[in-house]
Protein backbone atom coordinates (compact mmCIF):
# COMPACT_ATOMS: atom_id res chain seq x y z
CA UNK A 1 0.00 0.00 0.00
CA UNK A 2 1.35 3.48 -0.77
CA UNK A 3 0.94 6.25 1.48
CA UNK A 4 1.72 9.40 -0.68
CA UNK A 5 3.14 9.69 -4.31
CA UNK A 6 6.30 11.81 -4.30
CA UNK A 7 7.41 12.54 -7.66
CA UNK A 8 11.22 13.87 -7.75
CA UNK A 9 11.10 17.47 -9.79
CA UNK A 10 12.23 17.34 -13.25
CA UNK A 11 12.90 20.55 -13.73
CA UNK A 12 12.78 24.55 -12.82
CA UNK A 13 9.56 26.23 -13.29
CA UNK A 14 9.99 29.35 -15.30
CA UNK A 15 9.02 31.50 -12.25
CA UNK A 16 12.72 30.25 -10.46
CA UNK A 17 14.11 30.64 -14.05
CA UNK A 18 13.04 34.29 -13.66
CA UNK A 19 13.85 35.05 -10.28
CA UNK A 20 17.57 33.71 -10.45
CA UNK A 21 17.55 35.78 -13.82
CA UNK A 22 16.35 39.17 -11.54
CA UNK A 23 18.91 38.38 -9.17
CA UNK A 24 21.96 37.76 -11.43
CA UNK A 25 20.93 41.38 -13.46
CA UNK A 26 20.82 42.75 -9.73
CA UNK A 27 24.25 41.52 -8.92
CA UNK A 28 25.76 42.73 -12.16
CA UNK A 29 24.46 45.95 -11.74
CA UNK A 30 25.78 46.15 -8.78
CA UNK A 31 29.10 45.33 -10.02
CA UNK A 32 29.01 47.82 -12.97
CA UNK A 33 28.09 50.40 -10.29
CA UNK A 34 31.20 49.78 -8.12
CA UNK A 35 33.64 49.40 -10.72
CA UNK A 36 32.39 52.74 -12.52
CA UNK A 37 32.74 54.19 -8.69
CA UNK A 38 36.53 52.65 -8.75
CA UNK A 39 37.51 54.15 -11.82
CA UNK A 40 36.56 57.40 -10.80
CA UNK A 41 38.25 57.61 -7.86
CA UNK A 42 41.24 56.21 -9.58
CA UNK A 43 41.05 58.90 -11.49
CA UNK A 44 40.67 61.67 -9.24
CA UNK A 45 43.82 60.65 -7.06
CA UNK A 46 45.50 59.93 -10.42
CA UNK A 47 44.82 63.83 -11.12
CA UNK A 48 45.34 64.87 -7.60
CA UNK A 49 48.96 62.77 -7.59
CA UNK A 50 49.99 64.81 -10.65
CA UNK A 51 49.25 68.11 -9.35
CA UNK A 52 51.50 67.66 -6.23
CA UNK A 53 54.15 66.45 -8.52
CA UNK A 54 53.97 69.45 -10.59
CA UNK A 55 53.80 71.68 -7.13
CA UNK A 56 56.96 69.59 -5.58
CA UNK A 57 58.51 70.16 -8.84
CA UNK A 58 57.85 73.94 -8.84
CA UNK A 59 58.55 74.14 -5.46
CA UNK A 60 61.76 72.50 -5.27
CA UNK A 61 63.21 74.42 -8.42
CA UNK A 62 62.44 77.97 -6.10
CA UNK A 63 64.01 76.51 -2.49
CA UNK A 64 66.77 75.15 -4.20
CA UNK A 65 67.93 79.11 -5.59
CA UNK A 66 68.14 79.20 -1.69
CA UNK A 67 67.84 82.55 -0.39
CA UNK A 68 69.84 85.39 -0.98
CA UNK A 69 71.96 86.95 1.93
CA UNK A 70 72.11 90.58 1.27
CA UNK A 71 69.35 92.05 0.80
CA UNK A 72 67.71 88.85 2.43
CA UNK A 73 65.33 86.53 0.01
CA UNK A 74 65.66 89.18 -2.70
CA UNK A 75 65.87 86.84 -5.42
CA UNK A 76 62.94 85.00 -4.47
CA UNK A 77 60.77 88.69 -4.88
CA UNK A 78 60.06 87.95 -8.68
CA UNK A 79 57.68 84.56 -7.73
CA UNK A 80 55.49 86.13 -5.60
CA UNK A 81 52.17 85.66 -7.32
CA UNK A 82 53.49 84.10 -10.56
CA UNK A 83 50.78 82.16 -12.42
CA UNK A 84 51.08 79.88 -15.07
CA UNK A 85 49.33 77.14 -16.53
CA UNK A 86 50.07 73.99 -17.51
CA UNK A 87 49.30 70.68 -19.16
CA UNK A 88 50.37 67.19 -18.30
CA UNK A 89 49.36 64.67 -21.27
CA UNK A 90 48.33 61.15 -20.81
CA UNK A 91 51.97 59.79 -21.25
CA UNK A 92 53.39 62.24 -18.19
CA UNK A 93 54.44 65.13 -20.42
CA UNK A 94 54.34 68.49 -19.45
CA UNK A 95 53.54 71.09 -21.98
CA UNK A 96 53.20 74.73 -21.32
CA UNK A 97 50.68 75.62 -24.32
CA UNK A 98 47.97 73.64 -25.10
CA UNK A 99 47.69 70.73 -27.43
CA UNK A 100 46.36 71.35 -30.82
CA UNK A 101 42.96 70.68 -31.12
CA UNK A 102 42.70 67.00 -33.38
CA UNK A 103 46.35 66.60 -31.96
CA UNK A 104 45.32 63.38 -30.39
CA UNK A 105 46.80 64.00 -27.63
CA UNK A 106 45.36 64.03 -24.60
CA UNK A 107 46.29 66.47 -21.39
CA UNK A 108 44.88 68.15 -18.48
CA UNK A 109 45.12 71.75 -17.51
CA UNK A 110 46.98 72.55 -14.56
CA UNK A 111 47.26 76.15 -12.94
CA UNK A 112 50.17 76.58 -10.89
CA UNK A 113 50.13 79.96 -8.75
CA UNK A 114 53.19 80.90 -6.66
CA UNK A 115 52.83 83.24 -3.24
CA UNK A 116 56.06 84.31 -1.90
CA UNK A 117 55.68 85.69 1.65
CA UNK A 118 59.43 87.54 2.57
CA UNK A 119 60.35 88.66 5.81
CA UNK A 120 61.79 91.75 4.68
CA UNK A 121 59.18 93.17 2.48
CA UNK A 122 55.62 93.13 4.61
CA UNK A 123 54.25 93.90 1.37
CA UNK A 124 55.12 90.43 0.37
CA UNK A 125 52.94 89.13 3.30
CA UNK A 126 49.01 89.26 2.29
CA UNK A 127 47.09 90.94 5.48
CA UNK A 128 50.39 91.05 7.71
CA UNK A 129 49.71 87.58 9.02
CA UNK A 130 53.78 86.02 9.20
CA UNK A 131 52.62 82.28 10.68
CA UNK A 132 53.37 80.25 13.30
CA UNK A 133 56.90 80.38 13.70
CA UNK A 134 56.75 83.73 12.40
CA UNK A 135 58.54 84.41 9.50
CA UNK A 136 59.93 87.63 11.76
CA UNK A 137 61.43 85.66 14.15
CA UNK A 138 65.10 85.59 15.05
CA UNK A 139 66.96 82.17 13.09
CA UNK A 140 70.46 82.79 15.06
CA UNK A 141 70.61 85.86 16.79
CA UNK A 142 69.76 89.59 16.47
CA UNK A 143 71.48 90.02 12.68
CA UNK A 144 69.48 86.93 11.21
CA UNK A 145 66.04 88.50 11.67
CA UNK A 146 63.70 89.24 8.67
CA UNK A 147 66.22 86.58 6.91
CA UNK A 148 63.54 83.79 6.05
CA UNK A 149 60.85 83.82 3.23
CA UNK A 150 58.01 81.16 3.35
CA UNK A 151 57.20 79.97 -0.39
CA UNK A 152 53.59 78.15 -0.88
CA UNK A 153 53.13 76.64 -4.05
CA UNK A 154 49.37 76.08 -5.34
CA UNK A 155 48.28 73.63 -8.27
CA UNK A 156 44.35 73.78 -9.57
CA UNK A 157 42.37 72.11 -12.05
CA UNK A 158 39.02 71.11 -12.94
CA UNK A 159 37.32 68.52 -11.99
CA UNK A 160 34.68 66.83 -14.41
CA UNK A 161 31.36 66.25 -12.31
CA UNK A 162 32.29 68.21 -9.41
CA UNK A 163 32.12 71.51 -8.74
CA UNK A 164 35.03 74.15 -8.41
CA UNK A 165 38.74 73.90 -8.67
CA UNK A 166 40.74 71.18 -7.09
CA UNK A 167 43.55 72.55 -5.05
CA UNK A 168 47.13 70.78 -4.11
CA UNK A 169 48.71 73.19 -2.03
CA UNK A 170 52.95 72.54 -0.88
CA UNK A 171 54.84 75.14 1.20
CA UNK A 172 58.21 75.39 2.37
CA UNK A 173 60.79 77.69 4.55
CA UNK A 174 63.80 78.81 2.66
CA UNK A 175 66.85 81.01 4.46
CA UNK A 176 70.19 82.20 3.53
Amino acid sequence: MKYGLSRASRGVTLLEVLATMAVMLLGIAAVMTLVTHISASNRRTLTATQAQLIAERTLEDIASRGCSADPPCSNLVGFDKQRTTLWQTAQGRILTAAPATGSGIVAREYEVAVDVDISMDMASIEGGVAGTPSILRDLAGPSSRGRLANVRVSVSWLEPARTGRQVVVLQTRVAP
